[in-house]
């Protein structure tokens, strides 16, 4: 923003300036000495607050025996004092609007000597500043319910077409009963109004959102980063836009530079700080995009931590619903996902399956059928004295276990088709990352060695599925990414309201996928790795590389090829340790696997241009195929 007034809300950095606000209250002529000064009718009791827009009174309402809570705006903060069409404060035209049991409301507004105060209902308790001040910060579980009334809100205000552009820890009061309460809309503003370009910003500097220095228009996007700084900061009590100057600070908000470490090894840290990404994204196409899609989002991270049991939401996740109406009224997507879903229910750890039930479930799908009798015939598992000519002999022979692994990725493939080359090289790359996967989990001797496969072939779900129930929004997705340069969740989240890691692991639950299994859908947090903590992390991690992996042959040119690997094995470093030319040979066991098995999970080697990809490389590395065969026995 050219030649920029900033105007900066007070927000912690040293030297700001507090103005005075003395002198607000109306002294009455002729007054007794017992008399109170009064601001209209309202007598003061004391002075409780003041700051960059006013001070803040403790009054009492003689009419109706009432404390209240008095704000008077300063002369010197015109900006502040914006008036409605009728000449009324927009603050209390804007607050008047806003009925919520989580925001504090607005009884009254008129003039004084100072200029215009504003009446509100007088809520005892503390700001969430003053709590992380004292106390510290909370732990994400108790955290939980502060966000989702929080959010509650401002959803509503969002309805009404209002934005706050203010919110920060100060701004949230914390009542006697524990409920939060939105307040303090000076700076409020209608969505039409904001959306109009200026140049100069106003807030509290450390939970503005990029946009306010670019210029650009604000809107309830603006509103999703300060609140994802303040809830970084309720579980952290550190700042998410961190540093000491101004510029500093003005820089980490541009690129968004957050560090997540401090909230990413609490319980429930991961599925936190992937939440808080989609609200703290640089840029606004690719955040939430306003505080209902934030609270939905913040339902899915409660179910994925498995918090969701002690709240009482009562809402549905209706993005994420839309998109899965839309995907049971399109081809055969219902009929996958009843034979899926009666698969995992019967083998899920709480299941009571047996060879018969099992059976019956998979006989319903011819197509599955074949294919999973063909497979079991094959080398794929192993040598056997005889033919299985029946699914009852073929759960006997695999277990339950290795069947619903089976029969989940060949229904995968059996239904995900389509004349799209890039969803069949997609669907490939799939297929190939739960191969890399599954060798992994094996060489680290996991017990579930045999669910990475199904982990790693999942780990793109989401995207594959948008690839073929939504090909325009698909389009339109690679069209953001491409325009703003954004990531694939930010530009997912754009398009959809959801990224693709969110719509897998909604249908992952749908199909009663293990539950590794869907955070494994979910992918790894932003920021650093570290070293897994349990084995579904390990199972993850594998699966998040062996498809990031696969994903350098739909990314990369054939000679940026080996620079990506390196800076792939840097990055995973924490968690799989293993050596390029160790990957190269798993890459040509895995692809020489891939070959071998294409006919049952019907890839067209010859035609596929990914394949292709993966053949050159291997070619290039081709001294390491001896080396690789060994490997592949493994």
């Amino acid at each position: 923003m050219p030649a920029a007034i900033l105007t900066y809300v007070a927000s912690g950095l040293p030297g700001t300036p507090v103005p005075d606000a003395a002198g607000c209250a109306e002294m009455n002529t002729g007054m007794s000495a017992t008399e109170k000064p009064k601001i209209g009718r309202y007598e003061i009791v004391e002075s409780i607050g003041r700051g960059a827009q006013g001070a803040v009174y403790l009054g009492r309402d003689p009419v109706l025996d009432r404390l209240v809570a008095i704000k008077v705006l300063t002369e010197r903060d015109a900006e502040l004092q914006n008036k409605a069409d009728d000449g009324a404060p927009l603050e209390a035209r804007i607050s008047g609007r806003l009925k919520h049991p989580n925001i504090v409301p607005i009884f009254d507004a008129g003039e004084c000597k100072v200029g215009p105060y504003l009446v509100f209902e007088y809520v005892k308790g503390q700001t969430l500043a003053e709590i992380l001040k004292t106390r510290g910060a909370l732990s994400i579980e108790d955290a939980a319910p502060l966000i989702a009334a929080i959010l509650k809100g401002m959803a509503a205000a969002h309805a009404a077409d209002i934005l706050h552009l203010d919110l920060s820890p100060r701004n949230v009061l914390i009542d006697a009963d524990g409920m939060p309460r939105v307040m303090d809309f000076g700076l409020a503003q209608y969505v039409s109004t904001a959306r109009e370009t200026k140049d100069y910003a106003t807030g509290t500097l450390r939970y503005m959102a990029p946009e306010h220095f670019r210029g650009e228009a604000l809107g309830q996007w603006t509103d999703v980063f300060a609140l994802g700084s303040t809830f970084f900061e309720v579980v952290s009590n550190q700042k998410a836009m961190a540093g000491g100057t101004m510029e500093g600070i003005q820089a980490r908000i541009m690129t968004a530079d957050v560090d997540y470490s401090a909230i990413a090894g609490q319980p429930h840290g991961d599925e936190f700080v992937r939440f808080l990404a989609g609200a703290l994204e640089p840029s606004r196409e690719g955040r939430y995009a306003d505080c209902s899609v934030m609270s939905e989002a913040f339902d899915l991270f409660l179910e994925s931590a498995g918090l969701a049991a002690g709240l009482d939401r009562g809402s549905s996740h209706s993005t994420v619903d839309f998109l899965l109406r839309r995907m049971q009224r399109t081809g055969d997507f219902p009929t996958i996902s009843r034979t899926l879903s009666d698969i995992n229910r019967l083998t899920g750890d709480d299941g009571v399956a047996n060879a018969d039930k099992l059976a019956n479930v998979i006989l319903r799908d011819f197509a599955l059928t074949q294919k999973l009798l063909k497979l079991v015939n094959s080398a794929f598992y192993g040598a056997r004295a005889s033919e299985i000519t029946s699914i009852s002999q073929a759960v006997v022979f695999l277990g339950v276990e290795q069947v619903r692994m089976t029969a989940n990725s060949l229904s995968f493939f059996g239904h995900m088709k389509g004349d799209s080359a890039q969803l069949k090289d997609s669907m490939t790359r799939s297929f190939l990352s739960g191969l890399i996967a599954r060798h992994l989990a094996r060489r680290a001797r996991l017990k579930a060695a045999e669910e990475a496969f199904i982990c790693g072939m999942c780990q793109n779900l989401g995207e594959n599925l948008v690839m073929f129930y939504f090909a325009d929004e698909y389009r339109d997705i690679r069209e953001l990414r491409s325009a703003k340069d954004l990531g694939k969740a930010a530009a997912a989240r754009g398009v959809l309201g959801v990224s693709y890691a969110d719509l897998g692991a909604a249908v992952a639950r749908e199909w009663n996928l293990p539950k590794s299994i869907i955070e494994s859908v979910r992918g790894v947090p932003p920021g650093p790795l570290a070293k897994p903590a349990s084995e579904d992390e390990q199972l993850r991690d594998f699966a998040v590389f062996a498809n990031d992996l696969c994903e350098l042959f739909q990314k990369c040119c054939l000679d940026e090829l080996d620079d990506a690997l390196t800076g792939l094995l840097e990055r995973f470093a924490p968690s799989i340790a293993v050596e390029p030319d160790y990957t190269r040979k798993l890459v040509a066991a895995g692809f020489e696997k891939l070959k071998q098995y294409a006919p049952i999970f019907e890839i067209n080697v010859a035609k596929s241009g990914y394949c292709s990809a993966v053949q050159a490389w291997v070619d290039l590395h081709s001294g390491t195929m001896e080396e690789s065969q060994a490997v592949n026995q493994g």
